[in-house]
């Protein structure tokens, strides 16, 4: 049978043959399939579906209405094909996801996505993995089924917004460690569009103004950042935040921009942290002076 691909962020839709076709399937139709397709091992009690999905309904009107959910899913998912291949089986009291239909979810290529980016170390990123990164958030089209609010739905679309902030700041990170800056810059935009109060990310943009000549631009982030924390969380910017914003408004920070090591080169000292003071510069620069001391001597050493 040809692959079923379901989109579950954003507006709920399934394509088949690039043709969608869920255009008729009711939203607790909806809801059911999305549940089952999240859970671990992609299986639900029949008796847990009802309560989350049907919470109101009596034991009978829940199974009915379990009943005709499923029929729907199959009228959209199955149409044309044996029985043996259904989407969601039904197996005692379970309803499950068959294992040997073919199926593609967004949710699923974006959380391994997401979850490979939260164990890499910004400084390993390649631009193969930056590039996979950004195809992964490109995925996220909006929040997890923007149509439901039943509990286990916002607890699971939050758990993906995290991710996805996870996956914005290492596509951040990384780009600007790569001397990509406008990458970089757009990176930490689209993340406080959706965390407004991350305030590392207002750092970084300060910084990724003041490195492209915009302090102007890297002035306004700072009264941006101190707006929304004070609205938001009540509370002031840290003081390495305050300490940026002093440097760029005397204009003394000259944070380096920061490519790639050649191979073979060892890797640069912990001092390559993101600087966000004066003496974290020093420390920096102090690190990129010794690596190429030691490549250069290394060179120097290298029979002809």
């Amino acid at each position: 049978m040809l692959e079923l691909r379901v989109h579950l962020f954003g507006p709920f839709q399934i394509v088949s043959a690039d043709r969608e076709v869920a255009g008729s399937i009711l939203r607790k139709a909806q809801e059911l399939l999305a549940l089952v397709l999240l859970a671990p091992q992609r299986n639900v009690r029949r008796e847990l579906a009802a309560e989350v999905i049907w919470p109101d309904a009596g034991p009978e009107a829940s199974r009915k209405a379990i009943r005709q959910a499923l029929w729907q899913i199959r009228q959209v998912t199955d149409t044309g094909g044996p029985a043996g291949q259904r989407l969601v089986l039904t197996d005692g009291d379970l309803l499950r996801v068959n294992p040997d239909r073919p199926l593609w979810t967004d949710v699923e290529v974006f959380a391994d996505q997401a979850r490979a980016a939260q164990l890499a170390r910004v400084e390993d990123l390649t631009d193969a993995d930056l590039a996979a990164m950004d195809q992964a958030s490109t995925l996220y089209r909006g929040p997890l089924l923007t149509s439901c609010y039943e509990e286990w739905c916002l607890a699971e679309r939050a758990h993906l917004e995290d991710l996805h902030i996870t996956l914005l700041d290492k596509l951040s990170s990384g780009c600007e460690r790569r001397g990509r800056l406008e990458a970089a810059i757009c990176w930490a935009q689209k993340l406080l569009e959706i965390e407004p109060a991350h305030e590392r990310t207002h750092r970084r943009l300060m910084r990724l103004y003041y490195l492209i000549d915009d302090r102007t631009r890297a002035l306004r982030q700072f009264r941006r950042c101190q707006q929304v924390l004070a609205n938001e969380l009540g509370v002031r910017p840290q003081s390495r935040t305050e300490a940026l914003a002093a440097e760029i408004g005397a204009d003394t920070p000259s944070p380096p921009l920061r490519p790639s090591p050649p191979a073979g080169a060892r890797p640069v000292a912990a001092a390559l942290g993101s600087p966000t003071t004066l003496d974290g510069v020093r420390a920096e620069l102090a690190a990129l002076r010794a690596s190429v001391d030691a490549i250069s001597h290394q060179l120097g050493n290298t029979p002809a």
